[in-house]
């Protein structure tokens, strides 16, 4: 317990020291147009959230469409990443036919994949969907495959030998020694997703946070522009640290019951 309230103690103060430098900043520059204050922006997105946009919609709307964006490219790359590299791990014939080209896939610019997402399916859902899984679904699968390269094989034999069947091989001897794989691939995918949602948002997609903050920096307003980077950011670390950070915690709690024991 006291280790937990250290550490968020530790990410308070950070964040509050953040803040103050932004603040300083803000007073030697003295220019509220090039950078306003933390206070500023704070009373900017009251407003924005209560407010419609340019397309007459309200703010939640927008940050619905992003939200829901994110979770679909999301799933869609984990899924289709954890299929391809299990199927590396435990095929020869796709670990031979994919090893060559999955390397190219990660060596790929996530900027030069939006465009050509764009340049290929338009301005539509389709493009950014597709961005997202081509930059974000090679690495899941390598990390995947990592991990099954890296299982216990005798678990494996002895469970084969006791005639386990598949579904019970995959539930009790894969998945527990690839969840470590799994979180790492998972925290890299969504940390990805997001930043691919938004740039394909400001670049061709209609409505969402960054059709917004690319609107308001068209019309060089930096306070809306900045209101609505923050908003994007403060959802993001809500969901990274108020949801993975917890599933990934209730997944591992076993370890740290074992460490109470050890030390017991």
């Amino acid at each position: 317990m006291e280790l937990r309230l250290k550490n968020i103690g530790l990410r308070v103060s950070s964040i509050v020291v953040l803040l103050l430098l932004w603040w300083a900043a803000a007073m030697l520059m003295r220019d509220p147009e090039v950078l306003p204050g933390p206070l500023a922006i704070a009373h900017t997105i009251v407003t924005a959230l209560n407010s419609r946009g340019p397309e007459g919609e309200s703010a939640y709307f927008d940050i619905g469409i992003t939200l829901a964006r994110i979770f679909i490219a999301f799933c869609a790359s984990m899924i289709a990443g954890v299929g391809i590299g299990l199927a590396m791990g435990l095929n020869r014939l796709f670990e031979r036919s994919l090893l060559a080209v999955i390397p190219l896939m990660l060596t790929a610019p996530t900027l030069l994949m939006v465009f050509v997402a764009i340049m290929w399916f338009g301005y539509s859902e389709a493009g950014g969907l597709i961005a997202v899984m081509a930059v974000v679904t090679p690495f899941v699968a390598v990390n995947m495959y990592e991990g099954t390269k890296a299982m216990d094989k005798s678990l494996i034999e002895m469970a084969v030998t006791f005639k386990a069947g598949r579904y019970l091989l995959l539930r009790n001897v894969y998945i527990p020694q690839l969840m470590p794989y799994i979180f790492s691939a998972l925290r890299y995918a969504f940390g990805q997703t997001w930043k691919i949602v938004a740039l394909a948002e400001t670049f061709g997609l209609k409505f969402g946070i960054g059709y917004m903050f690319f609107f308001w920096f068209e019309q060089f307003d930096i306070k809306q522009t900045l209101a609505w980077i923050m908003i994007f950011v403060i959802l993001m670390l809500v969901l990274e640290h108020g949801v993975f950070a917890r599933l990934e915690g209730r997944a591992f709690a076993w370890r740290n019951s074992s460490l109470v024991r050890g030390r017991a």
